[in-house]
């Protein structure tokens, strides 16, 4: 990490505890372990960070498992990018180099199932406290008292506001 804490709210959930091993898939209720590797693959090729660790795509398909045990139809979109990721070329989407597994996904680009891997990896890759860290983002401030009390009331390019205001 670049030593820069990040916080999210406290009144948010914290972030999802994920395994380091190859055991993180025993956490999954409806994914089923071939399709969490399949899911995980794509998400990284769609947004690829060196210097992520695996667990935070990791949470993302835990995530992604949540959304299935609340939806049937979105637990159907997931098998169904990972039934047509795998049928593409003659090995599983998980197995092929990245400029396959890009070459898979352009392909794929259109169709529901797609748009909801890719939308949702967005929405929990980016919401993530480490991601943040990692990209030196520190969160919310309102809860620490906003973020002129907290060392950025450094703009002096503006000029100074209006009193009172």
């Amino acid at each position: 990490m670049n030593g820069i804490n990040a916080y999210k709210d406290p009144k948010l959930p914290p972030p999802i505890e994920v395994a380091d091993g190859p055991e993180w898939v025993e956490a999954l209720t409806i994914l089923d372990r071939d399709v969490a590797h399949t899911l995980l693959a794509a998400a990284r090729t769609l947004y690829p960070h060196d210097g992520l660790p695996e667990r935070v795509y990791r949470r993302v398909i835990l995530h992604f498992d949540r959304m299935a045990s609340h939806s049937p139809a979105a637990a159907q979109s997931f098998a169904e990018f990972v039934d047509r990721a795998d049928a593409t070329m003659p090995l599983p989407f998980r197995e092929l180099s990245e400029s396959y597994r890009v070459a898979v996904l352009k392909e794929m680009e259109t169709s529901a199932a797609f748009r909801l891997v890719q939308r949702s990896t967005v929405r929990f890759l980016y919401d993530d406290v480490e991601v943040w860290q990692a990209f030196g983002y520190e969160g919310a401030s309102v809860h620490l008292g906003g973020y002129v009390a907290r060392g950025f009331n450094d703009l002096d390019w503006l000029p100074e506001p209006p009193a009172g205001v």
